[in-house]
């Protein structure tokens, strides 16, 4: 079963629709939308992912104990600059 919307949209975005239909690459508007939502649904979903492993090494480094102090960020960078590190 399909829903219908109706979309604002401004001139830019329906010149981009109507350059891209008429290239042949989409059959139509619903077409180009369609992709779009896809693609939007794609990026979520892979920001989704990408913050849960970024909670999950949060939780790996608070799990593993007091923290230790490390070198100024002056002194690390220059080590790698200079291929020290």
């Amino acid at each position: 079963m399909s829903a219908t919307s109706a979309l604002s949209l401004t001139k830019q975005q329906q010149d981009l629709i109507d350059r891209l239909v008429e290239t042949g690459r989409f059959d139509g508007a619903n077409d180009v939308v369609s992709t779009g939502l896809r693609l939007v649904e794609e990026r979520e979903r892979e920001a989704a992912a990408f913050i849960a492993g970024l909670e999950a090494e949060i939780e790996k480094g608070l799990a593993s104990g007091p923290s230790e102090p490390m070198e100024p960020m002056k002194d690390l960078l220059v080590k790698f600059r200079t291929g020290k590190i």
